[in-house]
């Protein structure tokens, strides 16, 4: 994420980004530009993850929205800022964990539109 952050920092400007096959490393890229480049709020940068840029939470790239969602609830309580927690409360682990017992990740999204 940090050096996402780094990279919007240096790159010259316009620039276009895209991903390989379709499976959101631009939608991600997208919200942490809004994010860190913009100074847009968590909650309005995750508008770039909508089906209207066809991103699909259903599948396995619905983990995107499962770890801005897991910001977003611990903003509501405690108030801290993204980056804050980034640093010092976000557990990989425990999100993906999350994630996965939701079962959302086991439609078979991806297959049905062959991305990796």
């Amino acid at each position: 994420m940090f050096e996402a952050k780094e990279l919007f920092e240096k790159i010259t400007y316009p620039a276009l980004m895209h991903c390989k096959s379709g499976a959101d490393r631009a939608g991600l890229m997208s919200v942490l530009y809004m994010i860190f480049r913009q100074q847009l709020p968590v909650r309005i940068a995750i508008q770039q993850l909508s089906k209207k840029y066809l991103h699909m939470r259903e599948g396995k790239t619905g983990l995107l929205d499962a770890f801005f969602e897991t910001y977003l609830a611990a903003e509501a309580v405690t108030g801290i800022g993204f980056e804050a927690w980034l640093t010092d409360e976000y557990d990989r682990e425990q999100v993906k964990a999350d994630f996965l017992k939701s079962g959302q990740a086991k439609l078979r999204l991806d297959w049905i539109l062959r991305r990796e």
